[in-house]
């Protein structure tokens, strides 16, 4: 695949990963001159037309959403056996690996992330977009902490196709809700079910089901209570339980019925230790009929009937009739005229004074009540702020209009949110009542990236509630470009220890037979040398397995200028070693058969002091 141009556009640069569905590669899209992500499936499924048909409907669903805590695809496309998804490349760990790596997460940590992750899933069940497969594999964290969800949709496809092709079922089962595991249709609170159990392996480290098997573990989930989150973490409070609790129920009825509750309590137990239960709702009563009643069933189950003894006449039918209908039109008239005159249209008196509005209505045969006084941010003192009823209302005369009057804007001190995460922040302005406005990035040598570098106004400023507060947050260091250095010819450790002291990342190394460099020897890399690159920046090479170059030797003769000690040294592919060093005297003259490999140089020292180099090919 390196080195193919796919659909005329995209040219596969080099291998960055896989999984059991895909291999995922670095990809350049020649038309907008940006680097992208291409996925490309593997063998298996493309064989599946079934398959690729709602592989492509999905990607193509997904591709309408666009949400900064998504990973955006970009294009659908295939070329002969060839099936690729285009995306949004993102630079960072799977959340998987980083969990292997620190084993737990603060309580801070998981709710910046996982606050993020509930944001993407709000976006896509908003659109109507189930994700199927949450797990901390398919999210990706950049090193400036943000979250992003990657393979949304594609695990639909893949469980619609029922095909085990990895030897395990796709999309892993320690992540699956229960109704998933029973082969029912997912929902949103299926997505709940499995963004739980990260939270779960975010805070404990461990899966709330394990076993040896994707069945074993399917059993447990749907017959066994995890272990609670607290035995595996003491520090884990009652009430974050709770939440991770509520968010892994078997029963779909009785977890979060949305991303947007799950994330409310989470960040009330970081912010404040305690969250509120939204009362439960009472059960609508039964209704009881009468056995009376006429038209109803029965005690008996029969419909209770009265008998009409007199007979009328069909011409008094019709005048009986004729009665009603006159008499029931001349009452709607006569009550609607009533009406007429003793009903008004409310006015509205919202941003008058309390004044102006009294008289307006009083004029109407209202009254105004002035309930209570509120703050506000922008109606002046003793401006009405809101009515009931409200405008063009239509009410009877003498009825009470309640109104709050305006008792100005409130002031508050501005809270000191600088070295806190952006999510932690933003709760702290809205319980001053204030509003997060315009949001900028920037490098910072000192503040973690995510974290807030500066505010405005500034702390403990006095600021009018509702006022719009700015922020910068910190990208992290500025990352700095680095010179690519030279590695062929170098030994594969060698190289990597370079790689390692200009911060840069190794990538694909690569074993080829050479006849020109030794077993281990560097023999290309890329990025080619003296390329510039960001730190961190990714650098592959190829190294040889031999057989290396044929030693060939080369006649050298040294006259003697003067006495002192002889060194004949060779600077070959192999590397740089001393050949020859021994004492001669002025005037001897020393000839001796050098052996090299490859191409290099041959160096003569006498007493240290360099008389004489030559190439040697």
């Amino acid at each position: 695949m390196i080195g193919r141009l796919l659909g005329k556009r995209y040219e596969i640069l080099e291998l960055i990963g896989g999984g059991g569905m895909a291999l995922v590669y670095r990809a350049k899209d020649t038309y907008l001159f940006r680097t992208v992500a291409v996925k490309v499936l593997r063998e298996q499924f493309s064989s599946d037309e079934d398959f690729l048909m709602r592989f492509r409907h999905e990607a193509q669903a997904v591709a309408s959403l666009s949400h900064v805590n998504i990973v955006n695809i970009y294009d659908v496309g295939w070329e002969e056996d060839i099936h690729y998804l285009v995306m949004e490349l993102v630079e960072g760990k799977n959340l998987k690996k980083i969990i292997k790596e620190r084993g737990t997460f603060s309580l801070e940590e998981t709710a910046s992330i996982i606050g993020q992750i509930c944001d993407a899933l709000e976006h896509a069940h908003e659109h109507q977009i189930i994700h199927r497969d949450i797990k901390p594999h398919n999210i990706i964290i950049t090193d400036s902490g943000l979250a992003k969800v990657t393979d949304f949709g594609i695990a639909r496809a893949v469980s619609t196709a029922t095909v085990i092709h990895t030897g395990s079922v796709l999309g892993s089962v320690h992540y699956f809700s229960p109704e998933q595991a029973r082969g029912h249709i997912a929902d949103e609170r299926s997505d709940i079910y499995s963004l739980g159990v990260v939270i779960y392996e975010m805070l404990t480290g461990k899966l709330p089901f394990d076993g040896e098997s994707t069945i074993s573990v399917a059993m447990k989930k749907l017959h066994e209570d995890p272990v609670l989150p607290r035995e595996l973490n003491p520090n884990i409070s009652e009430a974050l339980e709770k939440v991770i609790l509520k968010a892994i129920d078997q029963k779909p009825e009785d977890r979060y019925q949305s991303v947007k509750a799950l994330k409310k309590d989470l960040l009330s137990v970081t912010l404040n230790g305690f969250f509120e239960v939204s009362p439960e709702e009472e059960p609508v009563a039964e209704r009881k009929t009468s056995d009376d009643a006429p038209g109803l069933p029965a005690a008996d189950g029969k419909r209770s009937r009265k008998k009409t003894t007199a007979r009328i006449s069909n011409k008094g039918k019709v005048i009986i009739f004729a009665i009603i209908i006159v008499g029931f039109l001349a009452g709607i008239y006569l009550s609607s005229m009533a009406l007429m005159y003793n009903k008004v249209t409310v006015p509205n008196v919202v941003g008058k004074t309390i004044e102006e509005a009294a008289e307006e209505l009083t004029a109407l045969d209202l009254n105004i009540v002035k309930e209570k006084e509120i703050h506000h941010p922008t109606y002046p003192v003793g401006n009405v702020i809101t009515q009931e009823p409200g405008s063009e209302e239509i009410v009877k005369k003498g009825s009470e209009v309640k109104v709050s009057v305006s008792s100005g804007p409130k002031y508050v001190k501005m809270p000191n949110v600088t070295r806190q995460l952006l999510v932690f922040a933003k709760a702290a302005l809205t319980e001053e009542g204030l509003e997060l406005g315009e949001i900028s990035r920037a490098y910072h040598s000192q503040i973690k990236a995510g974290y807030v570098i500066h505010q405005e106004p500034a702390a403990e400023k006095e600021v009018v509630q509702g006022f719009q507060v700015k922020l910068i947050i910190s990208k992290g260091p500025e990352p700095a470009w680095v010179k690519i250095p030279n590695l062929v010819g170098q030994t594969a450790d060698q190289a990597k220890a370079a790689i390692q002291d200009l911060e840069l990342t190794l990538g694909v190394v690569q074993e080829e037979g050479s006849m020109e460099y030794p077993e281990g020897y560097v023999i290309r890399q890329d990025p080619q040398p003296e390329s510039e690159m960001l730190a961190g920046s990714t650098v592959n090479f190829v190294v040889s397995i031999g057989p290396g170059p044929v030693s060939r030797p080369i006649p050298v003769k040294v006259v003697m200028p003067q006495s002192g000690k002889l060194k004949i040294i060779v600077d070959d592919v192999s590397g740089r070693y001393v050949d020859y060093d021994s004492y001669h005297y002025n005037g001897e003259s020393v000839e001796r058969y050098i052996r090299y490999a490859g191409s290099g140089v041959i160096e003569v020292y006498i007493d240290n002091q360099l008389i004489e180099e030559f190439p040697i090919e």
